[in-house]
Order: C-alpha cells, then sequence, then structure tokens
C-alpha cells in the first residue's frame, strides 16, 4: 500500500470529541495470553529497515542484506536487548516501499546475501559483474535500487545457472532440496514466477492491467509462456530459485536469533499492492472496484488531498465473503510463511480488520477530485463518497458488528500464527471498542507516549498509566525521530507561538520527571539518555527503539508521502561494530545496557 498512513494517535479532544461510541468489545470470552508474550516478562527491542544495515566487513552491495541482520542479532544480544523488530521483507515494486510489495509471500532478492552460501555461487562473480571502485560508490550512498536490484538479479542468475547443471548428477541433494521447494510451495511459486517473467517482458512495468490481454489473464498468459519459448520457461523457475535462496538465507538468520535466545519481529501490512502476484493471479480474493486507505484528521496532512479527503493507499479491498468460504486460505498461508521467519509478527493497520476507509478511486485519479467540493465529486462518482467498509461506526449497532467482525478475523490470525507473537498496530483514527477487543484477545497494540495526552489539560498520561500489554515506543518509521521532536518544540517555544510551546515543553519535562522550569533548549546528551531510562522503565512488555531514536540522530527512513528514490533508501552513517567503538555512540549503548539491566528488560 502507499506510505501515506498516519500513525499518529487522534487527540478526539481538540478535533470532534469522540469518534464513535463508546462501548464494550464485543468479545464472548478472554483468551489464554499467547505463548511468546507475557507482560510480566519485560524486554527491550530495537526497530530497524534491513536496507539501512551496513556490512562490518564492508562486504555488502549496497544495501543491507541477511549477514547485515545476523551482524546486528549479535550486538543487541551483548546490549542486552532480546527482540529484533524488522520492517517487511517482501518483494518490493517500482517506488521501493516495503508496504507496497509485489508479492504477500516472495522475499526480497536485494537482502540475499551473495556469498558462498549461495548454491552455485563461484568467488570471482562478484569482481565479473562489479568492480571495486563501483562496489565503493554502491556503499558510499543512499541505496540505489535500480543498480542493486539488477545487480544482484545477474549475480544470482549466474548462480543458477551454475546449480543447475547439478540436476540430475551424482550428488544433487541440494537440487533435490530445491525442487522439493518447488513442490512444497507450487501454490503461490508458480504463479509469481510466472508474475515476475511477465513483468520482465513487459519492460519492469508491474501495472497488469496495462498489459497486453492475453498476459492479463493468468491461464492465457501460461499458455503463451509454454508456446513462446523454453527460454521464458527457464526465467521463471530462475525466480523460484531466487526465492530458494531468499527462504533458506531467512531461515538461518532465524536458527541464529535461536541460538541467541533472541526472537525476530517480522511485520504484515493488512493490505496488498494492486498490482502484485496475488491480486493478478487470484482475483476473486479481492475486491478491486475500491481503493483502501484512512480518513482525514489533525495529525497527518502531508498534502492538500489528504487533508481534504483522508490517506487513499490504492490496496484493493478483501472479499471477506468468499474468503470465509476458503477458511480464509490467503491469510492463513500468509501467516504460515511468516511465521517460518520470525518468532512474533506486527500487523500493519489491525484496524483494517475491523472497518475500512475506501475510496471509490484508485491514486492515480487523486488529482481529479484535488479542488472538488462533495458534490462535485459525487458527479464524477455516481453519487458514491469515500467512506468506511463495510459500514461506519456512528451507531451503537455498527460499532458492535465491526467488532465482532475484527475479533473473528483476528482470532483466525492467532490460530494460524500458533506460537508466534502477534502484535496489533492500533494507531491512527481508532474506535473505542478496537483496544478492548484486542486485550480480550491477548494481542497487544501500540503506546506511543508523545501522543498520550490527557483530555483536560494536555498533559502526557503518566508512565504508570500505560497498559502493560502492549509495545512501546517513541515512534515507527512514519514518525519524526524523537530528537526532531523536541527540536520541533524548542522551536515552538523560540517562535511566535512561544507560550503554546513553552507550555508543552513543559508537559514533556513532567512526563520524563525533569524541572518544568529548567528545560534544555537544545536536545542534548543528558535528555537522550534520560529518554531511554524512561522508556526502559514503562509497564509496557516489550520497548522498543527505532534505530534514530537510539542513537539519538535525526535520520529518517521514510517521509510518508513521498514517492521516489530518496524514500526508503537511507543507510545507517556505519556498521553496528563501528557504533560500538564511536563516540558519543559508545556512551549512548552504555547507557542502554545499564538501563536495561536495572529495569530487570534483560
Amino acid at each position: 500500500m502507499a506510505d501515506i498512513k498516519s500513525d499518529a494517535r487522534v487527540d478526539a479532544a481538540n478535533d470532534k470529541k469522540a469518534l464513535t461510541p463508546k462501548i464494550k468489545a464485543h468479545v464472548t470470552a478472554p483468551r489464554p495470553m499467547q505463548k511468546r508474550i507475557d507482560p510480566n516478562k519485560k524486554k527491550a527491542g530495537l526497530l530497524l529497515p534491513v536496507f539501512a544495515l551496513r556490512s562490518a566487513k564492508g562486504t555488502d552491495l549496497g544495501v543491507g542484506d541477511t549477514a547485515c541482520v545476523i551482524e546486528a542479532l549479535h550486538s543487541i544480544k551483548s546490549w542486552g536487548m532480546s527482540v529484533l523488530q524488522l520492517l517487511p521483507i517482501n518483494e518490493t515494486g517500482p517506488d521501493n516501499s516495503p508496504y507496497n510489495a509485489i508479492s504477500s509471500i516472495a522475499l526480497d532478492p536485494v537482502y540475499i546475501t551473495i556469498d558462498e552460501t549461495v548454491p552455485g555461487y563461484h568467488k570471482d562473480m562478484i569482481q565479473k559483474h562489479l568492480s571495486a571502485e563501483e562496489a565503493q560508490s554502491l556503499r558510499s550512498k543512499a541505496v540505489q535500487y535500480a543498480r542493486v536490484k539488477s545487480l544482484k538479479l545477474n549475480l544470482l542468475h549466474d548462480c543458477w545457472e551454475s546449480f543447475k547443471k547439478f540436476e540430475g548428477q551424482g550428488d544433487d541433494s541440494q537440487f533435490k532440496s530445491f525442487e522439493k521447494f518447488e513442490l512444497d510451495e507450487k501454490d503461490w511459486l508458480q504463479p509469481y514466477s510466472v508474475f515476475r517473467v511477465l513483468v520482465e517482458q513487459n519492460h519492469g512495468n508491474v501495472c497488469w492491467t496495462m498489459w497486453p490481454k492475453e498476459y492479463q489473464d493468468p491461464e492465457s498468459a501460461l499458455q503463451s509462456i509454454y508456446q513462446q519459448s523454453t527460454d521464458l520457461l527457464n526465467r521463471a523457475r530462475f525466480y523460484r530459485y531466487v526465492q530458494w535462496v531468499a527462504f533458506s538465507q531467512w531461515a538461518r538468520v532465524k536458527e541464529i536469533a535461536d541460538d541467541l535466545g533472541l526472537q525476530l519481529m517480522g511485520d504484515i501490512p493488512f493490505g496488498v499492492s494492486r498490482y502484485s502476484a496475488d491480486v493478478w493471479s487470484d482475483r476473486a480474493t479481492f475486491d478491486l472496484k475500491w481503493s483502501g486507505g484512512a480518513p482525514p484528521e489533525r495529525y497527518f496532512q502531508s498534502d492538500r488531498f489528504t487533508q481534504m479527503w483522508g490517506q487513499n493507499w490504492g490496496i484493493p479491498l478483501y472479499n471477506w465473503t468468499y474468503l470465509g468460504t476458503c477458511d480464509y486460505a490467503f491469510w492463513r498461508r500468509r501467516v504460515q510463511k511468516t511465521t517460518q521467519v520470525f518468532h512474533h509478527f506486527r500487523i500493519d493497520h489491525v484496524l483494517g480488520f475491523f472497518r475500512i476507509y475506501a475510496f471509490p478511486w484508485i491514486p492515480e485519479r487523486n488529482g481529479e477530485f484535488l479542488d472538488l467540493s462533495e458534490e462535485e465529486a459525487e458527479l464524477i462518482t455516481g453519487g458514491v463518497l469515500p467512506h468506511f467498509i463495510e459500514r461506519d461506526d456512528e451507531t451503537i449497532e455498527n460499532c458492535n458488528l465491526n467488532c465482532q467482525q475484527g475479533e473473528k478475523l483476528l482470532s483466525m490470525i492467532l490460530d494460524t500464527a500458533g506460537d508466534c507473537g502477534v502484535v496489533a498496530e492500533d494507531l491512527g483514527v481508532v474506535p473505542d471498542y478496537v483496544r478492548p477487543c484486542l486485550k480480550a484477545l491477548g494481542i497487544p497494540g501500540f503506546t506511543i507516549p508523545i501522543f498520550e495526552r490527557v483530555e483536560e489539560d494536555r498533559s502526557f498520561k503518566a508512565l504508570d498509566s500505560q497498559e502493560p500489554l502492549s509495545l512501546v515506543t517513541y515512534g515507527t518509521h512514519d514518525h519524526d525521530p524523537v530528537r526532531v521532536f523536541y527540536e520541533n518544540l524548542c522551536k515552538v517555544w523560540h517562535g511566535p507561538d512561544g507560550h503554546q510551546g513553552w507550555l508543552e515543553v513543559q508537559r514533556f519535562m513532567k512526563f520524563i520527571g525533569w524541572d518544568e522550569n529548567s528545560p534544555p533548549d537544545t536536545f542534548s546528551e543528558a535528555l537522550h539518555e534520560r529518554l531511554l531510562e524512561v522508556l526502559m522503565q514503562s509497564p509496557c512488555w516489550l520497548a522498543v527503539l527505532m534505530v534514530s531514536d537510539l542513537f539519538g540522530t535525526s535520520q529518517r527512513f521514510n517521509v510518508p508521502g513521498i514517492a521516489g528514490d530518496s524514500n526508503w533508501s537511507e543507510r545507517l552513517e556505519m556498521s553496528f561494530a563501528d557504533y560500538e567503538r564511536t563516540e558519543p555512540y559508545m556512551s549512548k549503548i552504555a547507557a542502554l545496557k545499564k538501563y536495561i539491566k536495572e529495569t530487570s528488560r534483560i
């Protein structure tokens, strides 16, 4: 989906007082606590995007990879942390967004480490495609996706050509393992591999609605490929080989996490791209007439369209009626594949399971509606405006029905997840029934202290009022780093609206337990360390630091609403090994270790 989704909690008191009637969650009975989630056993974790990592050995090819993740695991182990949270690792499309992947299952080839762990690899392959100077250029900048994707696929193709020579040979155990993977994963792997070939045939265009007619239908597309040449069939098999390699490497990452006593947390976006292998091959699962998104709200107004209409992510809605007839096979498979790689996973935009805000047009048409009134828009759409589907939250009856739907679908997810922990991203415009429902199901939601306010006086809610069954963090990938948050407070404090800024800074000082009348006017090292300490002191089950907030930097990996190569491409300044021996980061890590130990999160 598009990345223009707000994760900030709405202050209903300053907007519309209450967006939904206040009701109790319609949950039949509380479920037992998830096996991996015990609020009495507190943990600390780190959130980072894989693409941002750098290799300590300087061997990455311009993007973080599985070897970098393994290095990160060893680092957080030494810091006393126990959970490594990653952004989605599914294969991305042209916008490079991990929340707009071209497959709900396929893993991104860019994260594959090209070394001797790849069957068919020879040590001279990288030098064949990349000079030392070019390698240094790739590593010294933000991720250059076009170059990196092309380079890795070319390298993997060389490995495939070498590897397939072992088919039918005396010692072909690895090839038999690959063939077993092909067979076991056939239901999603075959259509995905054909889709990838067709994307290449259409010059990298994933918009299958623009392909030649014979390619838009999966059956006729497969017939066409069979008739054209064996080269295309071999290319499809190459893409299946790539997925085998990817799943094998990520399985190894999980094994190492297990050996270290650590846990990996993944991320499942609620939606899938309209132009994905899933939608192309299985249209019955989706309702393509609508585009999922979010309503207008005060915390996230990146552009005029968002202010007027909300956020149009472009994701198709689910045909829940059809999915119910096949026991929600699409979602069960998605969850099952995630549990193979991760110990926990976060459900992005869990609100969508209860009801979802939808647009009667796709994002490509947003410009047509930018300057229109609702009445003018209705003339174009046949009288239909963006609204919640299946139903809004304006009556008690609707709220109960929405809550029942969310409970039913999330119970299915929990049952499928087994021992894998499930966490819900419950941010945005949150109906009153959602969090009680999640709590009754034993699913932790999110607590972001800077958005948690007391309605009467706008003060920050006290630390001890935070929900134990939750994940607490200063921000997700969609938010400003905490350093930027405080620097912005100081700008208001010292700006034209100084009094209001002063009151806000005082509120923040009170929250962290500092003198309200002597706040620092910059983001000092002492303030940063205090924020690390406060987060670890939270009563919440899992305290997670975005990597920028751990190091106290202003680095941002995603600016919601921004498209192009500048987004999802920032990399850390150095490897974790270098951070561990460079000031001021050494001191920050030492402080974190101390606070983790003092709060028994180790």
